[in-house]
């Protein structure tokens, strides 16, 4: 009986022994039983806990998504302007020289340029708005600048629309430093030609017609132009070596306006100021003059 005694409790003591180890024992990572452990994550809650906290369990069909917050596709107007023409020069008394020319403003946009005032009667100022058009028919409003009486023109213009400069030419031809500048012009916008009758947005019937403090625009495929004429369309060369240049006509140069594209704002042209004449020339022709003869193609 004691022997037996004794093997039992042996028994026992190596049982308990060899338990212990077993827990002891690191298990590996990828032990197929840690898979049926249940796995806490962050906004899971458990049935019994649902039960305790008192809260129902949503069906399915009783689940409202919430709308996804897209955008509403707006129509802006892409502002271009073709190359500047009719250039020709004026001397004035006083050994003053300018030289005129005519200008076009086009939009190829899919939405018009309208721009529309409120008059600020405490600073005396007539703000302009931008009409941003939305697929949905609504219309925002955009702070873009002022309407400004020109004195010359007699009639409305939205401030700082445009801008003339004539550089110099590097030896390889590219632009240098800008030799006259018109500074940034105010502009009267109306539809006063068909650019693009092709475009599909196009209105044969013309959408801004007139000069006043109210309302101007371009619509899409329209143009507006400044003839060489108007006061404004000048540049002052008076001084000005003879030689080549570039002429480039920029429109909306701070980008106040909205617009799909602010990269094809401006057009270029080649001048030679020559005596009391003035030239458009191409590149390959500044190019032709600058070589030897024998050695150009």
């Amino acid at each position: 009986m004691f022997n037996s005694r004794m093997t039992r409790r042996s028994l026992q003591f190596w049982a308990t022994a060899l338990a212990a180890w077993v827990v002891l024992l690191p298990f590996p990572a990828h032990a197929s039983w840690l898979d049926s452990l249940p796995v806490a994550s962050p906004g899971l809650t458990s049935e019994r806990v649902r039960d305790q906290l008192m809260v129902p369990t949503p069906e399915i069909s009783s689940r409202v998504e919430p709308e996804p917050n897209t955008p509403l596709a707006v129509y802006l107007p892409d502002l271009r302007t073709l190359p500047p023409f009719d250039f020709h020069l004026q001397d004035l008394p006083g050994g003053w020289r300018f030289l005129r020319l005519a200008n076009t403003i086009w939009n190829s946009g899919q939405g018009p340029l309208e721009l529309i005032s409120e008059v600020n009667t405490d600073e005396s100022r007539v703000l302009v708005y931008q009409h941003i058009f939305t697929e949905n028919g609504q219309q925002r409003k955009n702070l873009v600048g002022e309407f400004v009486r020109h004195p010359t023109h007699d009639h409305w213009h939205f401030n700082q629309f445009t801008l003339y400069e004539l550089w110099s030419l590097q030896p390889d031809h590219s632009l240098g430093n800008v030799v006259a500048s018109s500074d940034k012009l105010s502009y009267c916008m109306m539809d006063t030609d068909v650019v693009q009758r092709e475009h599909p947005q196009f209105d044969a019937l013309r959408g801004y017609v007139g000069c006043n403090q109210r309302r101007q625009g371009l619509s899409v495929g329209w143009g507006d132009t400044y003839n060489s004429y108007l006061d404004g369309q000048t540049l002052d060369l008076t001084d000005l070596a003879d030689g080549f240049y570039a002429l480039v006509s920029t429109v909306n140069p701070d980008g106040a306006v909205l617009e799909e594209n602010y990269r094809n704002n401006s057009a270029q042209v080649y001048l030679q100021l020559s005596g009391k004449r003035i030239t458009q020339v191409t590149l390959k022709e500044i190019k032709m003059a600058g070589c030897e003869a024998f050695l150009c193609e």
